[in-house]
Formats: C-alpha cells, sequence, structure tokens
C-alpha cells in the first residue's frame, strides 16, 4: 500500500493554503515580491539590482553631483546577488570620491575590496566603474575638505567627527584602475 500525503490546509485572511504546490506557489509569488520592492536600497535600507538608464559615455565633468546628497553603490558580494545602499559624495578635480566612516568596513566596501567593480546610480543613470581606496595622503585632505563643505558633519556626528575612508571611483569597469 502507497502511503498518501496528508492534506495541509492552512486558512489566512488572505487566501487559503491547501496542498504543497499552493506552498510552492506562495513562496515563489512572496520572493518575487521581496525582490520587486527590495531591489533599490532607501536611506539607510539596502537593496539589490539598480535599476536606471545605463550610461556608456565618459563623464568629464562630475560637478553635476554637487547638489546631489546621497547616489546608489552596487557591490558585487561573493554569492553573486548584487547589493545596494545609499552612499555620500563628491567631486574634488573632476573626479569623483565616495566614502564611508568609522573603523568597522561596511559591507559595500568589503565587497569593493574583493571586487573593485560596481555601480553607480545617480539621479536614474547607471555608471559602470571602478571603485578603489584612496591611499594619496594629500588628495585624502582634499576629499575631506570637500566633504566637510558638502555635508554639515557637526550635524550629522556632533563634536565627535569619525575618521573616514574614501575611494576613488572611475568609469574603467574593465580594467584595474590607479589608486
Amino acid at each position: 500500500m502507497i502511503p498518501q500525503r496528508s492534506r495541509v490546509k492552512i486558512n489566512t485572511p488572505i487566501f487559503e493554503v491547501q496542498s504543497p504546490t499552493d506552498i510552492r506557489r506562495l513562496l515563489v509569488l512572496l520572493t518575487l515580491g521581496v525582490l520587486v520592492a527590495g531591489c533599490e536600497p532607501q536611506d539607510v535600507r539596502p537593496g539589490l539590482w539598480l535599476g536606471g538608464e545605463n550610461v556608456s559615455s565618459p563623464v568629464e565633468d562630475w560637478r553635476f553631483t554637487d547638489q546631489i546628497e546621497e547616489v546608489f553603490i552596487e557591490t558585487r558580494p561573493w554569492y553573486g546577488i548584487p547589493h545596494s545602499t545609499t552612499i555620500w559624495c563628491v567631486q574634488v578635480g573632476n573626479e569623483l570620491f565616495i566614502g564611508s566612516y568609522g573603523e568597522k568596513k561596511k559591507f559595500w566596501e568589503i565587497n569593493i575590496l574583493r571586487d573593485y567593480r560596481a555601480k553607480i546610480g545617480i539621479m536614474g543613470k547607471i555608471y559602470d566603474v571602478a571603485v578603489t581606496r584612496l591611499d594619496d595622503a594629500a588628495v585624502h585632505r582634499s576629499v575631506t575638505m570637500a566633504y566637510q563643505r558638502k555635508y554639515d558633519m557637526a550635524e550629522v556626528f556632533g563634536k565627535k567627527i569619525p575618521a573616514w575612508s574614501f575611494y576613488r571611483v572611475e568609469q574603467e569597469g574593465n580594467e584595474k584602475p590607479s589608486t
């Protein structure tokens, strides 16, 4: 005698689940809903893939970012599903820089240290970029000053402004960029 599967009946206020097939459908719908709702980051909530118009032409002047408080960065974690978050940026000498504060590395930074290729989302446009840690002390000072001019650090952090790490953003996604 072949054992029969027992029917599971789950009543919820919205729908009724009666079989394993219904459960699989429900899981697929929930997964799709999470992916659609959670694609782009918002404030401190991270996201997945960035959406927008891909820009392949080089940006000669990043000054347009002076009026933009936050941009998106999409990085490539080891497990293959993109991770995106909001981030501050400044331009100095027609170059774009992003930053991170504190001693503990953010998830996007860990991803960048492993794979420098990323995407930057600015006003609905997506730029394929290479992101590298800024090691030049003179440029670091210039970027620090630009951050202090653009963002009111005392208002955000109070009297104890944390140390910052900065990263250069270049539109060279296929080659290892300069540092």
